[in-house]
């Protein structure tokens, strides 16, 4: 900000990558900032934080930079640095409690590693306890950095999930991405965060160095016998980003990437093959697990029509139907397009100028309108979604 202030050269200004014309300029790498506590507050008020809260997002925050493992796959490590660098716990559980002001149902805890120092981990915890904050949060960790006592103490502080990385059943291919955690570590984390009263979440990456139709069969048997004491899973593709290991010895690792469209890298699709499985193997297990997932998401919309449903999953499905219409709604602007018209009927009632919303929205959309009147009476509770009449005009508009 002082070179833009003062019309200095920016190529004096370390840790930034600009154009030149046809040229892209990289200035020499920024020192690693050791006090994290140094760095002001994220500057949320500059972000669309309403229209988060309508979708049902979490809303996240850090208390720590840095990871010290060597997982040649990820690019986390070269964006935050090796070395963990934590902020202070009364600082962190101010933002907390800052955060639990906004509306939003969870925090997220977006650390490499919250769990990685066990003091840093208490500590927060602690002052959530102290202070009686009252919201539900969730973290990322790896599954030898958690304990009983952790877990526990996470969940009386209002902990409800943990998300770990797990990557692979096989555990040649673990060792040679250098993850250095055994299958035995997962099922006993697993095991853990069941018996503290915290749901296990993991990810498993498909398409690592070593993958054959053997692998790939270990780790869906071992991620089928993790769901049967209590996991909750999912499956990436492997992204190997610039910067990383994986993507710098792709010859080593017997890597054969098939695309630099980032557009691409979103881990969803396979985007690297290895000797022995090629991207449609890959794919396929996705795929399945998609076709899957949606089956059982239609189960439950049947058992709700016939009234069997759990209510858990009956509010699975329709939150799930909202996020969906309101993402649609959002992302086509769908409000700024058609949430204005003249009427110089002052008398209509809310309710029925939202109906007139959800009739507009109908015509411009694929859904039907009673669930686009039901995500609209929502966002209107939520105070997300206002509407004014003035001078002849109505004007629906996000809040701020």
């Amino acid at each position: 900000s002082d070179a833009i202030e003062k019309a200095l050269p920016i190529e004096g200004v370390n840790g930034i990558v600009y154009r030149n014309g046809s040229d892209i300029i990289r200035t020499k790498p920024r020192d690693i900032l050791a006090d994290v506590n140094l760095l002001p507050l994220p500057a949320r008020h500059l972000l669309p934080l309403q229209r988060y809260r309508a979708l049902g997002m979490a809303i996240s925050m850090t208390t720590s930079r840095g990871c010290p493992y060597q997982c040649i796959f990820c690019i986390g490590r070269k964006m935050v640095g090796a070395k963990v660098r934590y902020r202070d716990p009364s600082v962190v559980a101010d933002e907390i409690q800052f955060l639990a002001t906004l509306g939003f149902s969870q925090i997220n805890i977006a650390d490499d590693l919250f769990t990685a120092n066990k003091k840093h981990c208490h500590a927060i915890c602690d002052e959530i306890l102290k202070r009686n904050i009252k919201i539900k949060w969730t973290s990322f960790a790896r599954v030898d950095t958690v304990s009983d006592d952790v877990l526990s103490k996470m969940k009386a502080a209002g902990c409800t999930a943990v998300s770990f990385g797990i990557e692979s059943g096989n555990k040649e291919i673990l060792k040679t991405i250098k993850k250095g955690i055994t299958t035995r570590q997962v099922e006993d984390a697993v095991n853990m965060c069941v018996k503290a009263g915290i749901d296990p979440h993991a990810s498993f990456i498909l398409g690592l160095p070593g993958e054959t139709p053997e692998t790939l069969e270990e780790t869906l048997g071992f991620a089928k016998k993790m769901e049967e004491i209590g996991l909750s899973y999912g499956f990436h593709l492997l992204a190997p980003f610039p910067g990383t290991e994986i993507r710098d010895e792709r010859e080593k690792y017997d890597i054969r990437i098939l695309t630099d469209d980032w557009s691409q890298y979103h881990a969803n699709r396979a985007i690297v093959a290895t000797s022995s499985v090629n991207r449609e193997t890959l794919d396929n297990i996705v795929i399945d697990w998609e076709t899957k997932f949606k089956a059982d998401l239609d189960k439950m919309g049947a058992r709700i029509k016939t009234g069997d449903a759990s209510e858990e999953e009956t509010y699975m499905i329709v939150n799930l139907e909202r996020i969906i219409i309101l993402y649609d709604i959002m992302m086509n602007e769908l409000i700024e397009k058609h949430g204005s018209w003249l009427s110089l009927n002052q008398q209509y009632s809310e309710k029925d100028l939202i109906a007139m919303l959800a009739e507009r929205i109908e015509r411009a959309t694929h859904h039907p309108k009673d669930k686009i009147l039901n995500s609209l009476n929502y966002v209107v509770e939520q105070g997300t979604l206002n509407c004014s009449h003035r001078n002849g005009q109505v004007e629906w508009a996000w809040a701020d």
